[in-house]
């Protein structure tokens, strides 16, 4: 067989494989199985906490579920790397999908019992865990299935391709959810689930060649690990890059999570369908921001991300403004609209450029581990910011909080635009 070139490579047949453009079979089959498990992804990850805030009205509660379900996305996200660069990525895409399914089988079994709290964490938990195994795989074959040239656009693609389920899981989801209760959700969930392993195991072909291993597996992946982050310790921006994604998740990202379903459903008191509308303008956002990196991929570099960052703080206390007027619910309903599409669209931007600085700088052996890495560091203090974000809300209004998400976003576009100057 022959070794991976960094042109070349071996599929997971065992046949030599070229490179080749975004409408590559390889890069769509990869696409279209990891379309089926995001949509998936996304109807489970909106509706199962918003049933419990129904149920409950607490946003501690739903804070909290949303956190728990978080944390083995952080944990396993290293060994998550590891195996996107050890082993096939369509046997991992697979066994995700299978999982998933069973996972969503088991949740119908027990929504209907006391036990829905729990059994809802519990499946949070499973389907973050199978996403942080699954995303460095997806994001690692990218390289391998595309020209370096083509890198950018595909990234733009997939994250496109991501709203795109954002849109449908969520619109979708609380339509059903709102007119037809649970149960169907969750027969969508392992629908989508089932459909992308099958598609993973018939048409998902990534060059392959398994890597030399002289220790053990806990003592390889240590190895592994260290190498990655010894490529990143050489690399400033790198880190810089990756501590700006920490902090705007903890601060940002947690925001839009944890508070835009309890304004909606609490706050202003409109029905499930209405947050529904609202994720599918955040998902149109980032759709739009990601059509706008894809179609000129040369007009945006890692340099550009405190400018973007800075527009995200500015898009977030007019939100804070929205909040705090004195309009009616429907009113304020409408005002987010407008202000979630465009802040989602330059986020989308700052992901992709991000993303994409990240992919193309690290070596093809260590795409995985590095991404892996990114996700792990990028995500571990997301839970505290929901959990925080859920218990404030309790206690203080919504405008007030996006008041703290304004300051923490503009400190950190000035500390990354000073940082670049150095």
């Amino acid at each position: 067989m022959k070794r991976l070139d960094g042109k070349n490579g071996v599929d997971e047949r065992g046949c030599a494989a070229e490179k080749g453009g975004i409408a590559s079979p390889r890069f769509v089959a990869v696409m279209a199985s990891q379309a089926l498990s995001l949509l998936g992804m996304e109807i489970l990850q909106f509706v199962l906490p918003l049933h419990l805030l129904n149920l409950t009205g607490s946003g501690a509660l739903y804070g909290g579920v949303v956190a728990a379900g978080f944390v083995p996305y952080t944990l396993i996200a290293p060994a998550g790397g590891v195996i996107a660069d050890r082993t096939r990525k369509r046997g991992v895409m697979v066994a995700v999908g299978a999982a998933l399914a069973a996972a969503m089988s088991a949740y119908l079994v027990l929504s209907g019992t006391p036990a829905v709290v729990p059994a809802t964490v519990a499946v949070l938990m499973v389907a973050f865990a199978a996403q942080a195994l699954e995303q460095p795989c997806v994001q690692s074959a990218i390289p391998h299935i595309v020209a370096t040239s083509e890198v950018g656009r595909a990234v733009a693609l997939a994250n496109q391709m991501g709203m795109l389920t954002g849109i449908g899981g969520p619109v979708v989801g609380g339509l059903a959810f709102g007119f037809f209760g649970l149960m169907p959700i969750a027969v969508a969930c392992a629908t989508c689930f089932a459909a992308s392993a099958v598609v993973a195991a018939l048409l998902v072909r990534v060059p392959y060649e398994p890597p030399a291993r002289t220790a053990g597996a806990l003592a390889t992946a240590r190895a592994d690990l260290a190498e990655a982050l010894s490529f990143l310790r050489s690399s400033p921006l790198m880190w810089r890059t990756i501590l700006g994604a920490t902090l705007v998740n903890l601060f940002g990202s947690s925001f839009f999570n944890v508070c835009s379903p309890y304004i909606v459903t609490v706050t202003l008191g409109l029905p499930s369908q209405f947050m529904g509308a609202l994720q599918g303008a955040l998902a149109v956002g980032g759709l739009i921001g990601g059509a706008v990196v894809a179609a000129a991929p040369g007009r945006f570099s890692i340099r550009s991300v405190p400018r973007l960052l800075a527009c995200v703080a500015g898009d977030l206390a007019l939100i804070a403004v929205a909040l705090a007027a004195p309009l009616s619910p429907l009113g304020t309903f409408v005002a987010l609209i407008a202000l979630y599409l465009p802040t989602m669209a330059v986020c989308m931007c700052m992901s992709v450029v991000a993303t994409s600085f990240l992919q193309t700088e690290s070596p093809g052996t260590l795409v995985g581990k590095v991404m892996a890495l990114t996700l792990m560091l990028a995500n571990f203090a997301t839970p505290l910011g929901q959990l925080g974000y859920g218990v404030a809300l309790d206690y203080v209004p919504a405008w007030s909080i996006a008041l703290v998400a304004v300051v923490a976003t503009l400190l950190v576009a000035l500390w990354l635009a000073r940082a670049g100057r150095e």
